[in-house]
């Protein structure tokens, strides 16, 4: 068990947060899913030789740059050091919506995808990045494709996608939820111009061989918080949930979140993401959002009687 210091720098408060991690490096046995955290909603994930990327933001735009009008700029020194050399290893990348902090470092990673990358996320989201991304391969899921299973990783996994949706940031107000629906006039600038869109929960099948319905390892990743049963995946089989990557932000201002997707989906891990500070660098340093009561959403009560099982996700280190 190890215990991190984080300052949440609005409220200049130190949180103690009880973090379990495996290793800072991931497993290097290509049978073993290798799952590293990025930070916000960003996963690395390497399976058989293969990358998904979840959620691409990794680079911190400060409140100045956005409430002076300036333009999100990729900050691909930040994208290296968090990625590593760019060599087009990147099979797909999905995205849960399409808010700037999940999607807008996209178009800056096009030289980590392969040649035939495809890019999943909600129909929303696609016009958002066809108007950045001509050349690559994007895929908007439509209201039918939902609940279905989409081949991913050359047959190595599968995900199902689930609509959700997006909780409130403040005052109950839930920021820039436009949902798009035609190919844009012109690409997104500013951080307000990447809009929200449809929500989208996943599960992520590890198959125990390429093309197979033999479940190696089964996780589910939301990106944002949504009042229970909101986003609970409709699945039928009794393959269980090894992991659970779930949003920290805004999770109290939904009702009975994560306590009922955490009785629900009966997982062997919890582990909390997007609670970070992303006005500032979080990758090497991370601090705190000031609004995340980590205590509340420790307690057994939240974590229904499961906080043993629970920890916060640290960018880096693998889980």
């Amino acid at each position: 068990m190890k215990y991190i210091i984080l300052s949440p720098s609005l409220l200049l408060l130190s949180v103690l947060l009880s973090v379990q991690a495996f290793a800072y490096n991931c497993p290097t046995d290509p049978n073993t899913p290798a799952i590293r955290y990025l930070g916000v909603g960003a996963l690395d994930i390497h399976y058989q030789g293969q990358r998904v990327l979840t959620d691409p933001f990794y680079s911190p735009q400060s409140f100045w740059d956005i409430l002076s009008f300036t333009p999100y700029t990729p900050n691909k020194t930040q994208i290296e050091m968090v990625l590593g050399p760019a060599n087009h290893n990147v099979n797909n990348v999905l995205i849960g919506h399409g808010h700037y902090d999940h999607a807008a470092d996209a178009p800056a990673i096009e030289d980590y995808l392969s040649q035939d990358a495809k890019i999943l996320s909600s129909q929303s989201t696609q016009f958002l990045l066809n108007s950045k991304m001509h050349s690559i391969n994007t895929k908007g899921l439509t209201e039918k494709e939902f609940g279905q299973w989409q081949p991913i990783a050359n047959g190595w996994m599968r995900v199902m996608a689930t609509p959700s949706e997006h909780a409130p940031q403040a005052l109950g107000i839930n920021l820039f939820p436009h949902i798009h629906n035609h190919d844009l006039d012109e690409a997104p600038k500013y951080v307000w111009q990447w809009s929200q869109g449809i929500n989208i929960n996943w599960i992520i099948d590890f198959l125990a061989y390429k093309n197979s319905e033999q479940v190696a390892q089964r996780i589910f990743l939301q990106t944002s918080a949504s009042a229970f049963p909101v986003g609970l995946p409709n699945i039928k089989d009794d393959v269980k949930f090894d992991k659970v990557f779930l949003a920290a932000a805004s999770f109290d201002h939904v009702d009975n979140y994560p306590t009922g997707l955490i009785n629900k989906l009966k997982p062997s891990e919890i582990i909390f993401i997007h609670w970070e500070n992303f006005f500032k660098p979080w990758f090497e340093q991370p601090e705190a959002l000031s609004l995340i009561d980590f205590d509340k959403l420790m307690s057994n009560k939240t974590l229904a009687d499961r906080a043993k099982d629970a920890l916060i996700g640290q960018p880096g280190f693998c889980y």
